[in-house]
Formats: structure tokens, sequence, C-alpha cells
């Protein structure tokens, strides 16, 4: 499916003519597929043109990236089925079983990985439908068939990365450069905002919305390595930049939250005392910490735009990825809907003796792989089925009509060239890409064009019909086993962050702060898309960036911890552990305990100012306050309303 910035905004503008360049890459693609496929006599021409389809972005970096991990997905499918099908061929049942446990294992194990390499496990589930499939009533051709169909998919995936990558080529980089400058200058907004309350004070969900910006920015970042341009060489720099920006986040909110707390006191006439200088001192660091990091973000987008420009990148940071939430659940689930879809599917096909029944057990799989990284597929589906189906008269004219006239493949290339200008045109739009991309593969396997003329209306309405049946039976599934709504799986969401917390309190050894803030954001970005409109005070808007200032701070102390007297030392893993039980209850509710061993912590701490270090290499090192600055945001996270803070025991 491709990837669908905003390419199609009204009148006839630049981003429009680059929609128009994209169907036309695309159309060729599919035509030059089509052709090679014909001439070298492959079996199954279309799929090959199919295929084009599938893996077209109008970014020439994402078709690339799909690319590579699909042949390679699709070469361990057909390898899977060839190894299946002659194995279990006298046992059809069995057979059925072993093909839907593997596609629905790795569709289960694509779905824990959020990046381009997610494709590989996805197409070796299907594609081992695609070969094993047709090869049950004929197991002796299991080898050709696979062979063909490897063939056909990476010729179809060859001419869609060649026509997207040689002919006006759009860059990944292009794309990403201005929406990292606007985010990066949102956050300096803010920054200014909590340091002089400059300009209007922007609402909660609007900060949150940065969240989803940066994890939208490094997802759109995985097709970097691929891409056309001079960024594909500065791909360790753009990683580099998204840490950076992961750590703006609670950062900027831990300012905002410390610039509020004073101007609470200030308006309140609160005394100022050792509390009130704590907090003053917290700002200041988070301030410092907030320029620093800003600093460096513009510095590595220099970079990135002009190599010879100093990078302020280290060599410790360079093999540090950024991790993203990953739902072992979640994942589980969709496998058991695709496998069970397979296998109800195939359960008919063998009592009914339907010659093609077979189709509604590959397209099961198919629709299963493709949504299932949704809450809830099946409005996806019958949208992505509908779309299908409505290509089935546009098909049924080209087939019947129009198709028998046509001798030699310039006057069919010329035939087919309308429709697909169309798909791509459709497929470039923002909102209805898919629609496009559903409708080219409805109509391509309908005609299912090979190298001698074939009309048969048997086979056209068989066929699909056992797409429709494919379609009903995979939806039927998911909305039994697999859909969820979006407050369920927001709740989902904030008790994976909740036990996320649990697990940091309870570390043995430090975590990366890189890790813990990828997976952190990432949750609160998923949580911020699946609020809509709603308003900032709802429960599930309410966690967001709080939790991920606590991450933060859970990981410094962590970090503090080994290397402090061991009196402190001990305050600090009390402190961690009461964190810990207040997570693992399900109000958040922090035990009574909890605030004054805070307070013995930061007493002690500041008894002892040369613990205050956070020792190797870190972005943040060069904070002498940095561990004091982690209780005090942990004290003010955690207990807000609490009395203030006095440096001695009372007697």
């Amino acid at each position: 499916m491709p990837d669908a910035p905003v390419l199609w905004p009204a009148p006839m503008t630049r981003a429009r003519w680059m929609a128009l360049g994209f169907a036309a890459r695309t159309a060729l693609a599919a035509l030059l597929a089509l052709w090679v496929a014909m001439w070298v006599g492959l079996p199954m021409p279309y799929w090959a043109m199919t295929t084009t389809f599938i893996v077209a972005s109008p970014l020439s970096g994402a078709t690339r990236s799909k690319a590579i991990y699909r042949v390679i997905g699709t070469v361990i499918g057909a390898a899977v089925a060839v190894a299946l099908v002659p194995a279990l061929v006298e046992w059809p049942l069995l057979l059925s079983l072993a093909l839907a446990l593997w596609s629905g294992g790795a569709l289960a194990v694509s779905l824990l990985d959020r990046s381009p390499r997610a494709y590989t496990m996805m197409l070796a589930g299907y594609s081992a439908l695609m070969v094993g499939v047709p090869a049950i009533d004929r197991p002796e051709a299991v080898f050709d068939i696979g062979a063909a169909r490897v063939t056909e998919i990476v010729l179809g995936i060859t001419c869609a990365t060649l026509a997207h990558s040689l002919l006006w080529p759009q860059s990944v980089g292009a794309a990403l450069a201005p929406r990292l400058r606007a985010w990066l200058a949102d956050a300096q907004a803010w920054r200014e905002n909590a340091l002089h309350g400059a300009g209007p004070q922007a609402t909660e969900r609007a900060r949150r919305a940065l969240a989803v910006d940066a994890m939208d920015c490094a997802i759109l970042a995985t097709h970097v390595p691929f891409d056309t341009s001079h960024w594909r060489e500065a791909s360790a720099s753009v990683q580099a930049l998204l840490r950076r920006m992961l750590l703006l986040l609670p950062l900027l909110s831990g300012l905002s939250d410390r610039h509020a707390a004073l101007d609470e006191r200030a308006a309140q006439g609160a005394p100022d005392g050792v509390w009130a200088a704590l907090l003053r001192e917290s700002h200041a660091v988070r301030a410092r910490q907030a320029a620093r990091v800003l600093d460096e973000c513009e510095a590595l987008l220099a970079h990135i735009d002009d190599p010879a420009l100093p990078t302020p990148m280290t060599a410790a940071e360079r093999a540090r990825p950024i991790t993203l939430h990953a739902d072992v659940g979640f994942a589980l689930l969709s496998g058991l809907a695709a496998t069970m879809s397979i296998l109800l599917c195939c359960a008919i096909w063998i009592l009914t003796g339907w010659a093609d029944g077979g189709v509604a057990a590959l397209m099961a799989g198919v629709f299963c792989a493709l949504f299932a990284a949704m809450d809830n597929p099946v409005p996806m589906m019958l949208r992505f089925g509908g779309a299908m189906m409505g290509a089935l008269p546009v098909a049924a004219l080209y087939l019947f009509v129009l198709l028998p006239a046509v001798d030699g493949f310039v006057a069919l290339a010329l035939l087919l060239l309308p429709a697909t200008l169309v798909a791509g045109l459709i497929m470039a739009h923002p909102r209805h890409g898919p629609v496009g991309a559903a409708a080219m593969m409805g109509f391509a396997n309908a005609l299912a064009l090979q190298e001698t003329f074939q009309a048969d209306f048997a086979r056209f309405f068989n066929a699909n019909l056992g797409q429709v049946l494919g379609l009903m039976v995979a939806v039927g599934v998911t909305a039994s086993i697999r859909t969820i709504g979006a407050d369920a799986a927001i709740a989902r969401l904030n008790g994976r962050l909740r036990r996320d917390l649990v697990g940091l309190a309870r570390a043995v050894s430090p975590p990366d702060r890189v890790g813990v803030l990828g997976r952190a954001t990432d949750r609160l970005a998923l949580i911020t898309q699946r609020l809509g409109d709603e308003a900032d005070g709802t429960d599930g808007a309410a966690l967001g960036l709080h939790e991920v200032r606590v991450a933060m701070n859970i990981v410094t102390l962590q970090h503090v911890r080994p290397h402090v007297e061991r009196k402190l030392r001990l305050a600090l893993e009390r402190v961690l552990r009461d964190v810990a039980t207040g997570f693992e209850r399900s109000d958040r509710q922090m035990p009574p305990r909890l605030l004054p061993r805070l307070d013995t912590a930061m007493r002690l701490m500041i008894a002892n100012p040369e613990s205050w270090d956070i020792p190797g290499e870190d972005i943040l090192t060069g904070s002498p306050s940095e561990g004091l600055a982690a209780l005090v945001a942990l004290r003010r996270n955690l207990f807000p309303d609490a009395p203030d803070f006095v440096a001695e025991t009372p007697a």
C-alpha cells in the first residue's frame, strides 16, 4: 500500500503536477512489467502488473525500501510453500492448517516491527498462499508455480523501483525536511512560552500533537536509507535529530509545568522558601537542557543540508535506533484472525469441491494482512473490498467487449493506459489512496491477462465470487475476535505505558534513555491519534506527556543510583520501589509513604552535591543538578498538591 503524503491540493499547483507524475510513473511501470512478463512467457503476467501498484509510493525512497523487503518476503513465502505442499498434499486439511498457521504466524511477527522490515514477514505469509493454493491439485508443479510467482512479483517490484527512481523521483528528504523544520519551530515557540509567557498559550492537545508529528517523522525517516537524495548518506544524522526531538517533549513539558507552578505560587503569594528555590532551579535546569537540545537539533538539520558543517552527534549514539511500541497480544490476535479466516475458507473449498474456492482462502489471507495494524480493520476491509468489486464491471467491459478486438501489445497498452492512469491518480490522493490500489488489484485480477487471450465468463464469475467470499469471511472473523474500539485501544496503550513505568522503576541496571523515550512517546502519539477531537480533560488525554516526563525522571534516577553513596542509594531505591507499587495499581494511586521518602532523598542529595552528576555519555551530560531536578520533577508530577518541601525534617 502506498504511503500518501499530501499531494492533492487544488488548483493545478506543483503538488498536483507531482500527483500526475506519480500516476504516469506507476502506469508506465505497470505496462512495462506486463510487457516483459508476456515477452518471457510467464504464466500469470497480471501478477507483475498488480505488484507495481502494490509497491508504488509517491516517495521514491519508500518505494525502494518496500521493494527490497517485499522481494525477500516473497522468496521466503515461496520456499515455505515448496516445502509444505509435497510433504502434506495427501492430507488436504493438514496442508490447509500448515499454510494457515504459517500465514497467521508470519503476520503476527510482522506487526511487532513498524519499520519497512515488516513487509518481509507479511509478504512471506501470504506469498505462501499464492504459491501453495494453486499447487494443491498439482503438487508436482509447485516449484514451477513458486518460481513463476517469485519472478512475476520481483519483475513488478523491479519495474516500479526503476520507474519511481529514474523518472521525476520524489525524495523522502524533500518531504521530511519541512516537517522537521516546522516541528522545531513549534518546539521553540513552546520553549519561549514556558520561559517568558510570550505568545498564545498552546493547548495540551496541541502539545501532544507534537508527539504525533515526531513519531510520523520517525516512521517516515525509516525510508531515508533508501532515498534518492543526499539524505541517504545522512541517515545517522537524521536519527540523531529524531532522538533529540523525543527528548525535547518531556523537557519542554517539564519546563512548562515548572513555569506554571511558579506562576501559581506568585499569584497566591506563597512564601519564597526552599521548595520555591528548588522549583526555580528545576525550571532553570530544564531551560538549559531544552536550549541545548534545540541548538543541537538546529545544528543537525544544518549538517544534513550541508555535510561540511559540524555535527553534535557523538560516535556512541550512531548505533542507537529509536524503539517503537509493539503489542504482542494485539499481534497474536491478528495472526489468529488470519489463521481462522484462511482455515474457514479452505474448509468451504474442500467440502464443496469448488474449483475456484482456493481464491477465497488466498484473498482472506491478503485482506487480514493488509489492515491488521488497525484497531478496527473491518471498515477499511469493506472499503478496500468494495473498491475491488467496483472495478469488476469495468474489467468485464474490457474482457468481453474491448479486448477481443485487440491485436498486439501496443494496442493493449493504449487500451489499458486510461485505467492505469486513473488508478494512479486516485492512489496519490492522501485520503483515497487505498481505493485506487484496490480498484487496480480488482481490475487486474479480474482480467487475468495472459500471453494468449481468454474470455471465460465461468472463470470470471467463480474467481471473483471467491474474492467476495474471502472478504466476507475475513470481515466476519476479524469482527468477532480482533476488533477493538478507540476507548479500548487507549486503555490498552495506557496499560502498556503503566507497565513500562513499573518495569523502569524496578530495573536492576540503568535503562537506555533513547529506547524508553521512543516507546513512551510512540504510545503517547498513538493515544493522541485515537482521541480525535476530544477535550483535553478526558482520562486518556490527561495521562500523556505527564507519564512521558515520569518515565524520563525514573530513568535519570536509575542512572544516578549506582554512583552515589550508600545512604542516598538506598533512599533512591525506596523511592523507585514505591513508584513501581503506585503504577502497579490500576488507579495509579501512589502509596502515602512515597512523599516523605521523596523528601528524604532530596535532603540527602542536597547534602551530597557531588552525587548530582550523571556518569556516562548522554545528551544531558553536563548538567550538575540533573539528579536533584529529577527528584523535584517526580515530586511535582506525582504529588502536585502536596505541601512545600522543607529542607530539614521537622522535630
